[in-house]
Formats: structure tokens, C-alpha cells, sequence
């Protein structure tokens, strides 16, 4: 079945779902094209007393009011809604007529004539898709003509503005209600707004930066949207009404409203934004659009209660994915923080986020710590993932510092920072590596170095091993570790070399099989299967006369088995 709002209405559904209340009345309404049969729902609809038609009045105004044949409907309502002073109803209309005409930008030459030259200008005109009749009426037009559409939108200006002449607080409030339903998509470009013309006048009526012509608003010459300052239709009906200014920064669902009462606010209420409460900017703070997350940060500086905030609500309040207002979060969480309050992981918590502010204040605050103690070293190791490259970058220095300086230290965490994603941080890894006698001759982080995913990393440790070649001993594990690494890096012929070397040394010497097993198995796992099993043999003979060496071979080569299966 095709959707109700592309398919021809029914008749007979509409008056069953009008007698049931059912809301898929206002779909099969929308559907309709008799202009007669839609023109006579006007007084019925509008003064049926049952939630549903209020409910399906207001969805089918919001739908746009421009659907084919509805010209009569539309007008019948709004009439109807004007004699009977209902303002919420007016208030849909004016929202619905804003979007009525549609201008687009482009681009025209014209002549300086003082400067004698051709000049590229950008131009607001009509689109083309609203029909011009210079014959007079015509009821048979399935669309508003522009004359009407212009009509429209200046008719339900005159009926608010006849309001706040006489009543500016009545005035207000249907304003406001209405200014909460203006949405984002309805300007979301710059002459989408400028058509808009009952909010512009409602929101910037005295505004500088625009022009008003009969046939739709400009910006003035030599200005900009950007310099549009609030400048309201009646001024006073802004006045002493805090609270509802207040939630409309929350509720509305268009950036240009909420901007609006954002510096309404800021000129119109400083004293009572200063005695806001925690409680009352938390959902300001947490709201997701980021204007109103900027208000409400800046806010922090008075606020009422904000020394009390616990170190979770604080961590909460930093979750925020806003750049300008976690930069005044974190003003103020300095202020009223003492590092003290926090753990170490929490510290790095802070460290690790991807905004800068608050990725610097818990570097800070993390290095004010003590990092003693293998659960403190694991903890700032995770500093190697942040993703504020300038905080990471300190962050990689200060880990490699406390690393070089702590008995707690292990090859693990050196082998964890060069594992790192960042270069930054593998670099200061691998300095740490080169000087520390801890870490430069351990053979397990040989290995684990040599088969890094990182080109740096193995560079860097074949051009290391080249020179520790040299320098040890010719009998030492180490030795047979540097050389093996190497031979592996160099050549296939190398590679079976350093296979019979480590062999024959473990048929040797068993008590050396632990480390030399897992030698073993990283040099067989370079070279083909053939390969592999002369060295295999040898080291199975040995371990079927030394259980100790059978032991060693489980524990770090369990992989054997599958090798003897090839040899099968």
C-alpha cells in the first residue's frame, strides 16, 4: 500500500476515521485534492472540542499548508481561527506562512558607474515556482498565487502586532509559544531566513543590519546576518519574564530562536543569571546544541552551589563534545577542584580526552601524582593512547621519566609504549629502550620488538642489534639472540644457519632450553617447512632423553605438534 500522504484520498475513510478519532485522519485529509469537500471541514475541525481534532488540526497546519487544491481549506481556518482569537492556532499559521515563499541567491553583473567597472553581486529573487496571476482570482489554481502567499504572511504579522499594542503580555506568551516551533530545517540557509518574515520582524523588527521591501526582507547595505542584535516587535513583551525566555533556550528547535534568547538574557536579566543554581544549568550544560552550551558554561562562574559539585558530577559536566564550553568547564573545575579530589585513572581519564583543555588539565593534575607501584605505572602507560598530540607528546616524555627512575619497571611497559599507535610515543619508547641496561640487552623485548607492525620500531632495532652484535660475547644467550633476530631480517641461508646453531645448543646445553625454545620458535616461524625439520629433529631427539627439556618445549613451543604432523 502506498504511503498515505502520496496516494488519492478517500472519502469514506475520512468520515470514519473523523467519527472514531482515529489520528490517521489528518493523512487521509492530506491526501484529498476536492478543494469543496476540504473547504467545508474548516468549521467543524476547528470547533471540535475532542483532543484528536486539536491534535490533527495542528499536524496538518504543520505540515506546510501548501498541498495542492488546500488553498480553500487553509484559508477557511485561518480565517476561523482569527475571528475566535485563538493564538496558539495563529501562531502554527504564522510558522506555516513564513515557509510559504521561497527566494534564492544569485549571482548578477553590474555596472559601477563611479568606479567604471563590471561588479559580481549576489541578489535575493523569486524562484519561479510560485504562480503570478495578473487576471484576478481564480479559485480553480491548485496553489497560492506569490501576491497571496505575500498576503498571508503579512496578515498574521498585523494579528500579533495588533496584539501587543493593546496587551504586550499576552502578546508574549503566544509568541513565544510559537517561536518554539520554528525548526532548523525551515533556515537552514541564509535567505530561507530573510524569507521568514514574520520572525525576523517578531526576533530584529528595529535590526540595522536589515532592509524590509514589500516584496521580502534584505540585508542592509554593507552588513550581515552576523550582525544581527536583537531588536524585537514591542520590546516590553520580553520584559519580566525571565522564566519563560529562560525555557525557551531549552525548547526551541531553531538556532536562530535560541541565539535570540540567549542574548536576550545576557541584556535583559543579568541578576537573575547570577543566582542560577547548579541544578539549574546542569541541563543547560548537558543540552546538545552548542550555543546553549556556551551560555550555560559561562554561567558557571557565578553559579550558585558550584563549589559542592562532586568529583563524578564534575567528571560528567567534562563529557561534553564542546570545544568552547569545556574550555570555560575547565576554568572553573580548576577553581573549585583541588587535584587532590581525584584518582590517578580518573586523572588520566582526563588526560586521554580529545579536547585539549581538558586533556591538558588532567595531564596536570595526573603529574602531580605519585606513580609508584606497578598499578600506577599501568595506569599513566594508558597517557600513550591520548589523542591531543601536545598533551600526548608531554604525557610520553613524563611516562618514559618515571619508567627510567622506577625499580618497579618492566619490560612489558617498555614493549606497551612501543606498541603504541603515535610515533611521538614509540620515539620516546625506543630512547628509553637504548639507554636504560634494564631493557637494551632483554631478549624477550628483542622479540617482541622484531615482529612490531611499526617500520620505525624494526628499523630501529635490527640498527640496534647490529651494534650489540658486536659488543657481546660470542658463547651468550644474548649473542645467539642478536645474531638469530638478525639472521632472520637478512636471508633465508642466515636463516637456517641460526635454526642448526640454536639446536645444537639446546641439545648442549638443556638447562639453557627455557629461553632458547622460544628462540627457536620465532627463527621457525620465518622459514618453510622443510626447513624446519632438521632443526626439529635435533631438538626431538634431545627432548625424548631430558623431560625437563619435553616441559620447556610444551611451555613455549605448543605449536611443535603441529609441525610433527607435517612431518607425518
Amino acid at each position: 500500500m502506498a504511503n498515505a500522504r502520496t496516494r488519492a484520498g478517500s472519502n469514506l475513510l475520512l468520515d470514519e476515521y473523523w467519527e472514531s478519532g482515529d489520528d490517521r485522519f489528518v493523512d487521509e485529509v492530506l491526501s484529498l485534492t476536492a478543494g469543496k469537500k476540504l473547504k467545508s471541514l474548516a468549521e467543524r475541525w476547528l470547533k471540535d472540542s475532542r483532543p484528536f481534532a486539536r491534535r490533527t488540526l495542528l499536524a496538518y497546519i504543520a505540515d506546510g499548508c501548501d498541498r495542492p487544491h488546500h488553498r480553500p481549506l487553509v484559508k477557511s481556518l485561518f480565517k476561523l481561527a482569527e475571528k475566535a482569537h485563538d493564538d496558539e492556532l495563529v501562531g502554527h499559521f504564522m510558522v506555516a506562512f513564513d515557509r510559504l515563499v521561497e527566494r534564492k541567491l544569485v549571482e548578477k553583473s553590474r555596472y559601477d558607474w563611479a568606479g567604471r567597472r563590471s561588479l559580481k553581486v549576489r541578489v535575493l529573487v523569486g524562484t519561479g515556482k510560485h504562480p503570478v496571476r495578473f487576471w484576478g482570482r481564480n479559485d480553480s489554481a491548485p496553489h497560492f498565487s506569490k501576491a497571496t502567499r505575500n498576503y498571508l504572511r503579512r496578515r498574521v504579522l498585523r494579528y500579533f502586532r495588533d496584539i501587543g499594542r493593546k496587551d504586550p503580555v499576552r502578546y508574549g506568551k503566544a509568541i513565544r509559544k510559537a517561536l518554539v516551533l520554528y525548526r532548523d530545517d525551515h533556515l537552514d540557509k541564509p535567505e530561507r531566513l530573510l524569507d521568514a518574515w514574520s520572525l525576523l520582524h517578531m526576533l530584529y523588527h528595529g535590526a540595522a543590519a536589515l532592509d524590509r521591501h514589500p516584496d521580502g526582507i534584505r540585508v542592509a547595505k554593507d552588513r550581515s546576518l552576523a550582525e544581527l542584535e536583537p531588536a524585537p516587535l514591542w520590546p516590553e513583551a520580553w520584559q519580566g519574564c525571565f522564566e519563560d525566555v529562560l525555557a525557551l533556550v531549552t525548547t526551541a528547535k531553531s538556532r536562530t530562536v535560541r541565539v535570540f534568547a540567549v542574548e536576550i538574557l545576557k541584556a535583559g536579566y543579568p541578576r537573575e543569571l547570577g543566582t542560577l543554581t547548579m541544578a539549574r544549568l546542569r541541563p543547560l550544560i548537558a543540552n546538545p546544541n552548542e550555543e546553549v552550551q556556551i551560555f550555560a558554561a559561562d554561567l558557571l562562574r557565578t553559579a550558585e552551589g558550584i563549589s559542592s559539585l562532586t568529583v563524578a558530577e564534575w567528571l560528567e559536566l567534562l563529557q561534553i563534545d564542546n570545544p568552547t564550553a569545556l574550555g570555560f568547564l575547565c576554568e572553573a573545575i580548576k577553581k573549585h577542584v583541588s587535584p587532590g579530589r581525584l584518582t590517578l585513572d580518573q586523572c588520566v581519564d582526563l588526560a586521554c580526552s580529545p579536547v585539549a583543555p581538558v586533556a591538558e588539565l588532567g595531564l596536570d593534575w595526573a603529574m602531580t601524582k605519585k606513580a609508584a607501584g606497578v598499578k600506577a605505572i599501568e595506569a599513566i602507560l594508558r597517557l600513550g593512547t591520548a589523542r591531543a598530540p601536545r598533551v600526548r607528546e608531554a604525557a610520553a616524555k613524563w611516562v618514559v621519566s618515571i619508567l627510567s627512575t622506577s625499580k618497579e619497571a618492566r619490560m612489558t611497559h617498555v614493549r606497551d609504549l612501543v606498541d603504541a599507535r603515535y610515533d611521538d610515543v614509540r620515539r620516546e619508547a625506543l630512547q628509553l629502550f637504548e639507554r636504560d641496561v634494564r631493557f637494551k640487552d632483554d631478549p624477550a623485548l628483542w622479540s617482541a620488538l622484531s615482529e612490531s607492525p611499526y617500520d620505525d620500531v624494526r628499523a630501529f632495532l635490527l640498527a640496534h642489534l647490529v651494534q650489540r652484535e658486536k659488543a657481546l660475547g660470542p658463547a651468550t644467550l644474548e649473542r645467539i639472540w642478536a645474531t638469530t633476530i638478525l639472521a632472520v631480517h637478512r636471508g633465508s641461508k642466515q636463516k637456517r644457519t641460526a635454526l642448526s646453531q640454536i639446536a645444537a645448543r639446546i641439545v648442549a646445553h638443556p638447562g639453557e632450553a627455557e629461553p632458547l625454545v622460544g628462540l627457536l620458535g620465532y627463527a621457525l616461524r620465518s622459514v618453510r617447512p622443510p626447513e624446519r625439520r632438521a632443526a626439529l629433529a635435533a631438538v626431538s631427539r634431545a627432548a625424548f632423553q631430558a623431560p625437563a627439556l619435553r616441559s620447556a618445549i610444551g611451555r613455549k613451543l605448543p605449536e611443535l605438534s603441529l609441525f610433527q604432523e607435517e612431518r607425518a
